[in-house]
């Protein structure tokens, strides 16, 4: 079978992607594997680098005034063009698009070629990619049952986020904390606000240092581009890095203070995480609160708002918790409850059923 996947913007369009991708060829070794995304962003570098083709192509997204939605209209059709003359020549059984303006062009056209098309949906509250697309699909993965009524019931699947598949085989090795100058035989508390971090977090959380209680470790990823530089210098309980393994970290903390990004999400549910949640505000149509409260119902989280968050809540809120071993237990045993470790597989077996059906 050979795959043709459309992803990128964010990490939480290809990351999923890549999973997919990651699972299919240790399934089926002779599959072939394609992407097509932008040019210009974190995918063009991403992609090839875990060693799959990659296509790229230059588009701008619609947000902005009328000069940049004419913009974005004349890209998008220079891309679909592109993307027609891509799939002659590269022939794929079926084409996968996982969201963000950059899927359109090329499943508008594969849906024109009548090559068959598989939508993915991450968020609780699904994107208008995918909304604009849903009639051009002919099956559509999503992972919260609000995608239903958002994307049609009769073409839709609640499978899940194929990087629950990835994180469900996550070991932890206690002695990997030494690294982060943490002792492995302490539990610890990972506080993670996405590869990039946020420096209006960050800001609280340089607060909340001093107040974090002094028997537990206390892990902050920072974030590789974060803005915001640490006063609190990472000494005695509260240790403070550029990057974690993040999959290795919630699998190992005994809580995890992240955003409510869709592959967090995830990952959450897959390894069995408890989590304080705090999602970004600063995302279209505040699809990380969505997301958020779909732990939180379950009660597998606890939410705290940005426009909520001070130092003294946060702090509060983290030693409270690290003292209950009971609620703990029960939030992560409700968190895996809402894990799909299986979503990548039933993905696979979807796509075979529809390039078999044709």
């Amino acid at each position: 079978m050979k795959v043709m996947i459309a992803a990128g913007g964010t990490g939480g369009h290809i990351y999923p992607a890549l999973a997919l991708a990651d699972i299919l060829k240790k399934k089926e070794p002779d599959s072939e594997i394609v992407f097509f995304g932008s040019g210009n962003r974190m995918e063009a570098d991403v992609i090839p680098a875990r060693g799959y083709r990659f296509f790229g192509r230059n588009m701008t997204g619609t947000n902005g005034g009328v000069k940049q939605k004419v913009k974005s209209v004349l890209s998008m059709a220079s891309a679909y063009v592109y993307c027609r003359k891509l799939l002659k020549e590269e022939k794929p059984d079926i084409c996968v698009g996982f969201g963000n303006y950059i899927s359109v062009p090329l499943i508008i056209a594969a849906h024109q070629m009548h090559i068959p098309v598989m939508l993915h949906e991450a968020n609780s509250y699904a994107g208008k990619a995918n909304v604009f697309l849903r009639k051009q699909a002919d099956a559509i993965v999503g992972c919260y049952e609000s995608n239903l009524d958002q994307l049609g019931h009769e073409k839709t699947r609640i499978l899940g986020n194929p990087s629950a598949s990835q994180a469900a085989e996550v070991t932890f090795d206690p002695q990997t904390l030494k690294q982060y100058g943490l002792d492995p035989d302490k539990p610890f508390v990972v506080i993670m606000m996405g590869s990039l971090g946020s420096s209006s977090v960050s800001k609280v959380l340089d607060e909340a240092c001093p107040l974090f209680d002094p028997d537990v470790q206390i892990l902050i990823a920072a974030g590789k581009d974060n803005p915001y530089s640490f006063r609190y210098s990472g000494s005695g309980n509260i240790h403070i890095a550029d990057y974690v393994n993040g999959q290795e970290m919630l699998k190992g903390c005994t809580l995890a203070v992240t955003r409510a990004g869709a592959t967090t999400m995830a990952e959450l549910g897959a390894i069995g995480c408890a989590a304080i949640l705090i999602p970004s505000p600063y995302v279209p149509n505040n699809h990380q609160y969505f997301n958020a409260m779909e732990l939180v119902k379950k009660d597998a989280a606890v939410l705290l708002e940005e426009k909520d968050l001070t130092a003294g809540k946060l702090a509060g809120l983290v030693n409270e918790l690290v003292k209950d071993p009971g609620k703990l237990e029960a939030m992560r045993e409700n968190a895996g409850k809402c894990g799909c470790t299986d979503a990548a597989d039933k993905m696979i077996e979807w796509m075979q059923e529809l390039v078999h059906n044709g």
